[in-house]
């Protein structure tokens, strides 16, 4: 399972653009749905699939499905754009299933 989120990660970074021997630090408990919004489609991106691996951990859950991440990205983003100031982890929890 870590692996597997690892991969996820580092697969991720490298896609976006991000060395993956560089040092990130980002407290996702701070970024807030207006943050998400603002940043550019990549970063939105590699939150939204961090985000994803991070819960179906949390869950046991191993399988990736990318038609739920698709519905769930949908219902929070829209609930992002009415409640900017929410930290993203509380709108991911209140909409997601």
């Amino acid at each position: 399972m870590r692996r597997l989120i690892i991969a996820l990660v580092l697969g991720t970074a490298a896609f976006v653009g991000v060395p993956a021997h560089a040092q990130l630090d980002l407290d996702m408990n701070r970024v807030t749905c207006g943050d998400w919004l603002n940043y550019d489609y990549s970063r939105q991106r590699f939150i939204q699939y961090w985000m994803s691996g991070y819960y179906n951990a949390s869950k046991n859950n191993d399988v990736f499905d990318f038609n739920r991440l698709q519905k769930n990205s949908a219902k929070v983003l829209a609930y992002c754009k009415k409640h900017k100031a929410e930290p993203l982890p509380q709108a991911i929890n209140k909409n997601a299933t």
